[in-house]
């Protein structure tokens, strides 16, 4: 009986959601539990259809190999954290698994082991099947395999691009990212459904570099001091990925490079619970692998589409400074279009004003009052060139959010959203002479806005009205929900950005998936590759859900405590603060000292 994805419930748990894998004869229990995610997760029809729709004339043979058998093999290697190579899935489904499973899976007896050229034929079998299978979703036209110049590569290229259209392209690339977002679906749906329940869509999108098994182009300084490509990569859809440490020893920074693909994550953080009660990690989508930096707000919204488009609800959404200055139209406003609330940190030249509407002016991602003083708005630059303390930065931060500009209602339909400024409205927060109704409130208002005599002068639409109608691609840059180095923007800014960087550490633990070493998948090309990292993903997922449901299981039989914040036993600094000096006592009216003076 298989087990459909989804039927997992949260008493019956089957311990090792990782399939329960040990190397040698496999239970069939095992195998029929792979089967269920394979079957449950579409992939199988979905590709029988994409190779319908591009076969022309009746076909060929009938294949020896079947697909299902591939994935289900693919499946079982990544759990058990082996090495994603064919001959290992060759010999999990000729080997390992007992004759029952290979006849309900389609697989053909496997040859006697001195019959050399049988067990080629059985390798072929499965290396064809999983080409046939990668060729149909390769978005990508350059030749793998071989080192080439660089008028062969183009040839070759040419060629290719001439055999089919931009369209085929595009379909290719969206098959492939179905396929590989649906693999790491079927890891989510492993999570008993109260636990998926109580995901609340916040999330965080960052690259990390997957490295390639092929050495990186080659690229010299010519005469006229510009670089060209002369010999090319074997695997020619990665990049150079280059990282710059810091100096050591007094020395000058090193940089390393090296050849990898990125792949763009989408990462589930909890910001709804403290560390004992805190949801996992995991992986909710991803976008397919692509060269390092390339277009990294279109590829962060290609991971994030597949989530919304499975149906996890949006919450906060973290992101690094390589996102905060994509352009808008690219990763900004497309996210908030799918319901997420951008968190984000800014560099240097992002900081202060960057935006003004109606007079509003936008001080890191919030919409202030345009006479807010100079000191409140340069705070953090100010924080940054130490030029003021942390303690200093704390105050104006919280001293900003009189000046804040208030939302009178939730955006509508379209996005737009209508403005108070502080000292409108029926209950003003401040006193400002350009808004004669707030000097004569109840004495609650503490703040004076102080205009300039320009702003005075001149006012711009927020001081003559009441409220103004900010729209969406207005500031839509550097927006985000909540008031920038806030205390909760800083929680939950971290706790998003904590656990991208916590998964992407635990994906290249050598022990298990070992995401950062190319030679645990030798396949070559941006197709292969992303479905070898989503299988590792799926396992890397499941390694964890099986973690948190221990966790939890010890928990209820009161075998095993859910860590609470630490509470130290060892004493604080404070314990060595010296006591004060008490004060000379004062000589006697005789003008003798005091005793034992």
């Amino acid at each position: 009986m298989t087990v459909a994805m989804g039927e997992v419930s949260d008493e019956e748990h089957v311990t090792g959601a990782r399939l329960g894998l040990v190397v040698g004869t496999l239970p069939d229990a095992v195998v029929r539990r792979a089967i269920g995610v394979i079957d449950a997760s579409g992939i199988v029809e979905r590709i029988a259809a994409a190779e319908r729709a591009r076969r022309r004339g009746p076909g060929g043979r009938p294949r020896t190999f079947p697909l299902r058998a591939l994935l289900v093999g693919l499946l079982v290697v990544a759990t058990r954290d082996d090495a994603l190579h064919l001959t290992t899935v060759c010999h999990v489904l000729f080997q390992e698994i007992s004759a029952t499973m290979r006849r309900e899976l389609g697989v053909p007896d496997p040859p006697p082991p001195d019959d050399v050229l049988g067990q080629e034929a059985v390798y072929r079998n499965v290396r064809t099947r999983f080409h046939a299978l990668i060729d149909l979703m390769d978005p990508s036209d350059t030749p793998k395999n071989r080192r080439l110049d660089h008028h062969v590569f183009e040839d070759l290229c040419a060629q290719r691009r001439a055999q089919r259209s931009d369209a085929d392209r595009a379909e290719a690339a969206a098959l492939l990212t179905w396929v590989v977002n649906q693999l790491i679906e079927a890891s989510l749906q492993l999570l008993p459904r109260a636990h998926r329940r109580a995901m609340r869509g916040s999330l965080a999108v960052d690259a990390t570099p997957v490295p390639a098994f092929a050495r990186g182009e080659v690229k010299p300084l010519d005469a006229s001091g510009e670089r060209h490509v002369v010999r090319h990569s074997a695997d020619p859809d990665a990049g150079w990925y280059a990282r710059t440490t810091d100096a050591r020893d007094g020395g000058p920074p090193v940089t390393k490079s090296n050849w990898a693909y990125e792949a763009t994550l989408a990462v589930s953080g909890d910001v709804e619970h403290d560390d004992a009660d805190r949801l996992p990690s995991l992986v909710l989508g991803m976008a397919i692998l692509h060269a390092p930096g390339a277009e990294p707000g279109r590829n962060g919204i290609r991971a994030l589409s597949s989530v919304a488009e499975r149906g996890y609800s949006p919450g906060y959404l973290a992101a690094d400074r390589a996102y905060s200055s994509a352009k808008a139209e690219d990763f900004q406003l497309p996210a908030r279009a799918l319901g997420w609330k951008p968190v984000f940190d800014y560099k240097a030249d992002q900081l202060g004003i960057q935006a003004q509407a109606h007079g509003l002016v936008q001080v890191e991602g919030s919409w202030y009052c345009p006479a807010m003083p100079k000191a409140l708005i340069d705070a953090t630059a100010d924080v940054r060139a130490g030029r003021i303390d942390e303690a200093t930065y704390a105050t104006r931060i919280a001293a900003r959010q009189a000046y804040a500009a208030r939302p009178k209602a939730s955006a509508d339909a379209e996005g737009h959203r209508r403005y108070l400024c502080p000292a409108s409205g029926s209950a003003p927060t401040a006193r400002c002479v350009l808004k004669p109704a707030s000097e004569g409130f109840d004495g609650t208002t503490r703040l004076r806005i102080r205009p300039a005599a320009d702003l005075a002068t001149h006012p711009p639409a927020i001081c003559r009205q009441q409220s103004v109608t900010v729209a969406p691609e207005q500031g839509a840059k550097f927006a985000q929900e909540l008031p920038y180095a806030s205390g909760e923007h800083r929680r939950i800014y971290a706790t998003l950005r904590n656990s991208i960087e916590g998964m992407n550490g635990y994906l290249k633990d050598p022990a298990f998936e070992a995401l950062g070493q190319a030679g645990r998948r030798r396949i070559r090309g941006v197709a292969a590759q992303s479905v070898l990292v989503a299988f590792q993903i799926f396992a890397a997922n499941v390694r964890k859900i099986d973690g948190f449901l221990a966790g939890v299981a010890g928990a209820s039989a009161g075998a095993l405590r859910r860590r609470r914040p630490r509470r130290r036993t060892t004493a604080p600094l404070a314990t060595w603060r010296p006591e004060p000096v008490p004060p000379p006592t004062p000589p006697d009216t005789a003008g003798r000292p005091p005793p034992g003076g």
